[in-house]
This record gives C-alpha cells, structure tokens and sequence, in this order.
C-alpha cells in the first residue's frame, strides 16, 4: 500500500515545489482585473491607485529583488538598482505599459533588464555584469526561475486563504502534508491528518481531498495567470501554464470536479 500512496503523488511534485509563502470568485475572462490595469491605476489619479500600487509592490517586491541580485552581483550596486525601480514605479515613470504586448512577465522583465544596462552606463562603470544581460527577445533563465517561484508562490498563499474561508475543505493542509512526507503512502498521511484535525480520516478519503485540493491549486493557478496576461483568452493561460512546465498537471486535475 506504500507504493500506491507513492505513485498517487508522483505528478504533485511541482505544487509541492515552492514553499507556502486569494481566491476570487469566477469571472468572465473579459471582466478580470489584470495586471495592466493595475499598473494604469497606479498611475492614475483617484481613489485606486493606492492599493494599485501596494499590489503591485506586494506581489513583486521580492521577485524584483532577487532578480536584479541574480544579475548584478554585487550587493550595493544592486541595492541601488532595487531602489531605482522602485523610484520610478513610485513616481509614475513606468506607466507606459504597453499591454499589447500581452505577458506581464515580458514587460516586466524588459523593465529590469534596461533598467540595469542604464544604471550601469549612468555610473559609468567599465563593463556591464559578468555573464548574463541578455537580450531581451532571448531566454533568460534566471527571470524565468524567479518568475516561476513567484507564480507558485503566490498560488500557494491563494490556497491558503481559500482553506481560512472554507476550512471544511482543508486543500492547503493536505497538500502540505504530501509536500512534507513525499515517500509516506496514504494510509500514513491519512494518519497524521487525522491527528491534526482529531478526527478519522480514511485513506480513500484522503486520497479524494488529495484530488480535490490538487484540482482547486490548478484552477487558482489560473486565476493568478489570468492576471498577468492580456487578453486573458484561455488558449493564451495554457500556453503560459506550459511555460511554467505544469502542463501535465493542468491537463491532469483542470476541472477534475467539474
């Protein structure tokens, strides 16, 4: 019964891949909010652009940071370039997105890149950082790492929350559990939910939240990417999803309790 519990899990390892750092409920792909009209209302006046700009900085103070890290190089220098970005986001000079374009993820990542070639000419520095500011039209691996832990970072703080306002449901605990107790079979972690909860909990009922809990990860999944891209056409969030390599698991668990 080990193996079963084991081979139930073997196309979980990529939600279980990023450690838990909203769910919203179902809108039409023309009626959600992505994150072009979160830069547009951050940069506009009115009510909204605050909490335009504190989502803004919420979801990607830390990728933005790591980044620029993983390119300089050299702390202080990229303290500095940090600080630019945040300067000019702050003071509206980012406000010419250009949605057309389509993948936050692009625009952003074009933002940083010219971002860190212009504070190295404008320090007049010899050379640029060793190794890697590569073209934009090019793979960077190193956003795309980041982008990607990111993403999944942000899908499991969604879970979590949709586990605080459901908590019947208990999707992030379970998938927590497999996360944490990867070679453990079912029976096993049926145990441990069960002493958590103090209540019975089978292993056929365990494997059936498992399921469920897989299936609610990957509709928040598209929910978070439906944000970041424009148009949000369904066709253009699997193609994003297959980026991210999780396609298997969408085409897996998508609708799974539909």
């Amino acid at each position: 019964m080990a193996a079963t519990g084991r081979s139930d899990d073997a196309s979980g390892e990529a939600m279980a891949a990023s450690a838990p750092d909203a769910d919203k409920s179902s809108q039409g792909l023309t009626e959600i909010t992505t994150m072009w009209t979160t830069i547009s209302q951050a940069h506009s006046p009115g009510p909204q652009r605050q909490a335009a700009m504190e989502d803004l900085v919420a979801r990607y103070l830390d990728a933005v940071t790591r980044y620029i890290n993983l390119k300089v190089r050299d702390k202080n220098l990229a303290d500095e370039v940090v600080q630019e970005f945040w300067k000019k986001l702050l003071g509206g000079k980012l406000a010419g997105a250009d949605r057309s374009k389509g993948r936050f993820r692009d625009y952003l990542r074009t933002v940083l890149h010219r971002l860190i070639i212009d504070h190295f000419r404008s320090r007049k520095l010899q050379s640029l950082p060793p190794g890697d500011i590569v073209d934009p039209e090019q793979t960077d691996q190193d956003f795309d790492r980041v982008w990607r832990e990111t993403v999944l970072n942000r899908v499991w703080r969604r879970l979590e929350r949709y586990q605080v306002d459901n908590p019947k449901n208990r999707y992030s605990t379970v998938l927590q559990l497999r996360r944490d107790h990867p070679d453990a079979s079912i029976e096993e972690i049926a145990e441990k939910l069960g002493k958590l909860t103090q209540t019975a909990v089978t292993p056929e009922a365990f494997r059936k939240s498992l399921q469920r809990a897989r299936a609610k990860w990957i509709d928040l999944l598209v929910q978070e990417l439906r944000e970041t891209i424009h148009p949000a056409r369904i066709e253009d969030v699997e193609a994003e999803i297959n980026d991210l390599g999780l396609g298997h698991l969408y085409r897996r668990y998508h609708q799974a309790e539909k």
